[in-house]
């Protein structure tokens, strides 16, 4: 008589003597969901990858043969490596619009130098230091302002001269471009910089960006099945955004029950408080977050890198911890264009996130939370403020399914209270939910989730027939510790 144990690949009737083991991986999965970073944004034409197709990075070296030197795909690469250095990078490379134009602005340059010295002009957060000669005229500065900037590989513009004035234009064509800003020894006499004697150097910021790469759309719908956890990319315009919360649509798109890829998209958006309040009430993706950056020097793309960087390394980590201190290698705001106690806490009602700077001038994450602000209904609702909650769903969530998957991948369904032999590919919606309870309790111990006793006691699980069993999963996601306020209550004595 065969026994009630099933050994798969093994054959009841062998009587050949020996030890016949099959290894069962059901019970010993723990593995989690791959975490993929994908970056977005525009190539050059002289770069070899293919736009609009999804690849993964080999590194700086590599962006800039398949996106081209200066490419923001290329930049965003590099700043995101200046940050997390071990995760698994995507790129998808767009082609500037065919409609569109390109972004440039002016540095004009006037007397002759009375001193030796460098001329540190900024391109972004990019130095583009020019020797300077006793006698050298406006002229000759501004020709050697072409020189320096050859050398520098991964500049965001082309550089030309004529009669003191440089001009510089935005490699990549688009509203991005309008936000590369230009400046003049930044970090001033203290930071050893300054303009040599005689010569002045006034500045015209970046303007005349049109139209981001219409493809996106496409381009997005077409990157398949892999997963995504986050998204980094440089757009802040309507269309842009909508493509990006169109993708992660809670209900057609990779947040829905049919598709389960999840993910969230990062951007920063350069402006007054003003502005950033007038576009952050504007919006409303409890998949997006954007950063306000005020006047800093570095690059919305940038800062998207980077933010996108630090919440993946905080992301392997534990997806519940705050993303809230980590170092970003950015430069600050100017002291008047660093947002004010008051308006960060406006901000945080208004569907932006916010950072600090501390007393060394290091860029802090301070809190990252979604543009979602109302419900359909159009009342306010908190319930997706916090980055961290849709992260710790999105692992929570592919988790879940990856553990049911493994214990169920054959298997009859029955009706609750049917007797089923031991070893048998069966089972109930209610096994289903007390595999559910497990796993729960498992998430628990991670600090992914809380009140598993709860959890077990609310879990609906239903036979729906025709095969199908549903789950109504009270999920209770771990918060994240904001705030500790206290009275202090003091005495004199």
């Amino acid at each position: 008589m065969s026994g009630s144990i099933t050994v798969p690949g093994y054959s009841d009737s062998n009587r050949v003597p020996g030890f016949y083991l099959n290894l069962d991986n059901s019970a010993a999965n723990t593995a989690s969901a791959a975490r993929r970073i994908l970056i977005v944004g525009q190539m050059l034409a002289k770069g070899t990858a293919t736009a609009g197709v999804a690849t993964i990075s080999g590194g700086v070296s590599d962006a800039i043969a398949k996106y081209g030197a200066g490419s923001q795909c290329a930049r965003m690469v590099q700043d995101y490596r200046t940050i997390d250095s071990t995760g698994e990078v995507w790129v998808l490379p767009l082609a500037d619009d065919a409609a569109a134009a390109a972004a440039s602005g002016t540095f004009t340059l006037t007397g002759t130098a009375t001193a030796a010295g460098t001329l540190p002009l900024y391109v972004g957060d990019q130095l583009v230091p020019v020797g300077v000669s006793v006698g050298d005229t406006a002229s000759v500065v501004a020709a050697n302002v072409v020189l320096a900037a050859q050398n520098l590989s991964m500049l965001l513009v082309g550089v030309t001269a004529a009669e003191g004035v440089v001009t510089v234009t935005a490699l990549n064509k688009g509203l991005a471009g309008n936000d590369i800003q230009l400046g003049v020894a930044l970090l001033g006499t203290a930071g050893g910089q300054a303009v040599p004697s005689g010569l002045t150097v006034a500045v015209a910021q970046m303007k005349g960006g049109t139209q981001n790469p219409t493809a996106l759309p496409t381009a997005l719908a077409n990157l398949g099945t892999r997963v995504y956890d986050l998204y980094a990319h440089p757009y802040t315009d309507t269309a842009s955004l909508t493509a990006f919360k169109n993708l992660f649509d809670n209900t057609i798109g990779n947040w829905s029950p049919m598709i389960q890829r999840y993910g969230h998209h990062i951007t920063a958006f350069r402006g007054t408080y003003g502005a950033a309040t007038t576009f952050g009430l504007a919006q409303n993706d409890p998949h997006g977050t954007v950063m306000p950056i005020s006047d800093s020097p570095s690059c919305p793309m940038t800062w998207a890198a980077q933010l996108a960087a630090v919440t993946a390394v905080s992301m392997r980590t534990n997806p519940a911890l705050p993303v809230r201190g980590l170092a970003l290698t950015v430069l600050p705001p100017t002291d008047a264009g660093r947002f004010e106690f008051d308006e960060r806490n406006s901000f945080l009602h208004d569907g932006l996130s916010t950072f600090t700077v501390d007393d060394s001038d290091t860029v802090l994450t301070e809190r990252l939370v979604t543009t979602y602000q109302t419900n359909t209904a159009g009342v306010a609702d908190d319930s997706y403020l916090d980055i961290e909650t849709l992260l710790t769903a999105q692992v929570c969530m592919q988790d879940m399914l990856t553990y049911l998957a493994s214990q169920y991948p054959r298997t009859i369904l029955v009706a609750d209270g049917s007797k089923i032999p031991a070893g048998a590919q069966a089972t109930t919606a209610q096994l289903v939910g007390k595999s559910a309870v497990a796993r729960y309790r498992w998430q628990a111990t991670q600090l992914w989730v809380q009140n598993p006793d709860t959890f077990a006691a609310n879990i609906v699980a239903e036979n729906a027939g025709n095969g199908v069993v549903k789950l109504l999963l009270p999920y209770d996601f771990a918060n994240q510790l904001w705030v500790i306020a206290g009275n202090v209550l003091f005495t004199k004595s």
